[in-house]
């Protein structure tokens, strides 16, 4: 950092840094340390993507050779960063332009962060974000190679805190540019929507959510923090609107019975409550309700009608289930795997009202379908 401050020796700053990005058993400690040297390289040189980022010869081919040769010059015991002051007299500043600090960033970002473990359930780490390090977001994205982002995007995952700036526009850069997101990147992107959805607008939310089409596999073990998400963007009366069918299919996956249990609907209930976004999320939801039952979804409304149940069983009000009872009776008669559906979730329910309730109305689907049945032929 000393180094790159007095503009003096960066040549052998940038010979360290390469050598960093190919050590393949690099500490975890390298993280933090390569993200502050990240900060430094973005303040001294303001307005580095501007212009976008152009990558030096060295970064495009084999650097071995020239390592080899800077480091056989350098003379044991010689301290590069803080030289005597006769060496320091016969040094020239070297000047940094764009390209070799576009060079020190993307790899110091590779040093940072291409290794580094950004899997669910990882502990953070303290990074400081200050504002300049939007301008390395800007300039990283910018540049166009997808490995290089999926660096960048590490500092969102591993982070205590995301950056003030929106990863949804920092996406929405990259998908202009209508190819394929890399595998890595997918993933990354994947992670920091997983770890920050709590703090991300839904509109946010949503642009990752079309951009990365996550599905089952995807999501890992994490399939509560998933369904969740999926039904605080539904709760939105954008996202409603907006999330495609894709991702009611996949709630519908990570909400069945199979796949989750009562345990997991207590939770959601409670994190309702926490957070507060819809302190009371029953009259929400029978608007979504509603509107369902209005175009006749009935894809849609059978993904839906569990979570109404679950949640009116975290907080009952009799006055409600005439209204969601008429629209469950419907829904069983249209769809018979609805009505199972329903009733695998009575097997989870304690003995309550709600359970009750809802037993009450299967019932009634049960002997209307009956009746409609054809009768076999002996």
């Amino acid at each position: 950092m000393d180094a790159f401050a007095n503009r003096n020796h960066v040549r052998h700053l940038i010979i360290l840094v390469e050598f960093l990005a190919r050590w393949e058993e690099r500490p975890a400690c390298l993280t933090p340390m390569a993200y502050e040297w990240c900060s430094v390289f973005s303040e001294a040189t303001e307005g580095l993507g501007q212009g976008g980022m152009q990558i030096s010869e060295y970064c495009q081919g084999d650097y071995w050779f020239f390592l080899d040769m800077e480091f056989a010059h350098v003379e044991p015991g010689r301290d590069l960063v803080h030289p005597d002051d006769n060496s320091h007299a016969r040094g020239h500043p070297l000047g940094l332009g764009h390209k070799d600090c576009a060079d020190l960033l993307l790899r110091t970002l590779e040093v940072g962060f291409r290794l580094a473990d950004i899997s669910p359930y990882q502990p953070s780490l303290d990074l400081n974000h200050t504002s300049h390090h939007d301008q390395i977001f800007d300039a990283v994205f910018s540049y166009g190679d997808d490995e290089a982002i999926a660096d960048a995007v590490g500092a969102w995952i591993v982070g205590k805190s995301s950056p003030a700036s929106s990863c949804a526009r920092y996406f929405a850069v990259r998908v202009a540019r209508a190819t394929p997101l890399s595998p890595r990147l997918r993933y990354a992107g994947i992670r920091a929507l997983e770890r920050n959805w709590r703090r991300m607008p839904i509109s946010d939310a949503l642009y990752l959510l079309n951009c990365l089409r996550v599905d089952v596999d995807d999501v890992v073990e994490n399939n509560f923090v998933w369904s969740w998400l999926l039904v605080r963007v539904i709760r939105s009366p954008t996202g409603f609107e907006s999330l495609s069918s894709h991702y009611w299919r996949l709630l519908g996956k990570l909400t069945s019975v199979e796949s989750s249990s009562y345990h997991h609907w207590r939770l959601m209930g409670e994190l309702t409550s926490e957070l507060l976004s819809y302190p009371d999320p029953v009259p929400r939801d029978l608007k979504v309700m509603k509107s369902i039952e209005e175009v006749e979804d009935w894809e849609k409304l059978e993904v839906w009608m569990p979570i109404v149940w679950i949640f009116l069983a975290w907080d009952f009000k009799p006055d409600l289930v005439e209204d969601i009872g008429r629209v469950t009776l419907k829904l069983a008669s249209q769809r018979p795997s609805a009505l199972q559906k329903l009733e695998n979730l009575c097997k989870i329910f304690r003995e309550s009202d709600e359970r009750a309730a809802l037993l009450l109305i299967l019932d009634r689907a049960r002997a209307e379908q009956s009746p409609l049945e054809s009768p076999r032929t002996p």
